[in-house]
């Protein structure tokens, strides 16, 4: 096989992977803490959860046209009694797609490494804040990375606190004794659930506007 025949069958290859990362995203062991990840199209929410979905993604391009970093928006509807006054999430997506396939710009031949070696982690942490009982807020977030066709549904969490009106957090050495109430009850929506579109209202034009 010439040269170029090989790059070719492996861009081929490349770009067959890259429209298949959902699936084989899916399929990846989980190695960072987390309290959820991903839901199924089943409506699997609990009464009394505090919803949230990523939405409005959208590329930022630098001087140069390369995309540099993604803006996000989370979206939570609070279906609980209480106030959510705080709450601090990390946010998780791996990648084992982009970096599966090496190109030798000597050789031109295309290798493939091991899924642990193609690992990689995008992170971001959030903070919510004052999200009353049955309403509805969205938070504006951008995360550093060229690969924004990651953070719609393949998203991983976990809530680090959770503080609820009401919780009797004690203040010591300027830090907080506990995690709050409402720690375990955040459940994240996909596209593919209904209740992404039940449950939420549109984001707001104020919002939209910014962006």
């Amino acid at each position: 096989m010439s040269l170029i025949n090989k790059f070719v069958a492996g861009s081929v290859a490349l770009g067959m992977s890259l429209c298949c990362a959902s699936f084989s995203y899916a399929q990846q062991a989980s190695q960072a803490p987390v309290d959820g990840a991903a839901g199924t199209n089943a409506e699997t929410t609990k009464p009394d959860a505090i919803l949230f979905r990523i939405e409005n993604i959208k590329p930022v391009a630098n001087e140069e046209g390369l995309t540099e970093k993604c803006t996000f928006i989370v979206t939570v509807y609070n279906r609980t009694q209480k106030e959510v006054e705080e709450a601090n999430i990390d946010l998780f997506w791996r990648d084992a797609i982009s970096a599966k396939y090496r190109v030798n710009m000597g050789s031109g031949e295309v290798t493939s490494v091991s899924p642990q070696e193609a690992m990689t982690v995008i992170h971001k942490n959030i903070v919510l804040e004052k999200i009353f009982p049955h309403e509805q807020k969205s938070f504006e977030s951008e995360v550093e990375t060229d690969k924004c066709f990651l953070l719609l549904d393949q998203v991983e969490y976990k809530v680090n606190t959770c503080i609820a009106a009401g919780d009797n957090i004690q203040i010591k050495n300027n830090q907080r004794i506990g995690n709050g109430s409402c720690i375990g009850s955040f459940d994240y929506v996909n596209s593919k659930n209904p209740e992404y579109y039940s449950e939420f209202k549109d984001v707001p034009e104020s919002v939209l506007q910014k962006q």
